[in-house]
């Protein structure tokens, strides 16, 4: 029986932490698509993404710098959802007890 009550409590605090995730990167998603619904969002879009330039402007590409704010581990920071196995150690410990995961 307590078994069985930790084990969906353990349930619950997993999908919890994976619903915030979830709705902070919908909320990072949402806010990207509301700027991308301005012509200064579309035109910020058309420069980085397809290397647009206004006339008169000159385009040029450097290479061999990586921008820290664009490194994948920047943006999983940015938008990932709460790990569930990222655990406090008395979750841990209580797991071993019940034979959890």
């Amino acid at each position: 029986m307590l078994q069985l009550q930790y084990e969906q409590q353990r349930e619950v605090q997993t999908l919890e932490a994976e619903l915030a995730g979830l709705k902070e990167r919908n909320e990072v998603l949402s806010e990207q698509v509301d700027r991308l619904k301005t012509p200064e969002g579309v035109e910020e879009a058309a420069r980085e993404s397809l290397g647009f330039v206004r006339d008169g402007e000159d385009a040029y590409v450097v290479t061999g710098v990586e921008d820290p704010e664009l490194a994948p581990e920047a943006v999983n920071e940015r938008t990932r959802s709460a790990d569930p196995t990222e655990t406090a150690w008395w979750w841990q410990a209580l797991d071993l007890v019940f034979g959890v995961r």
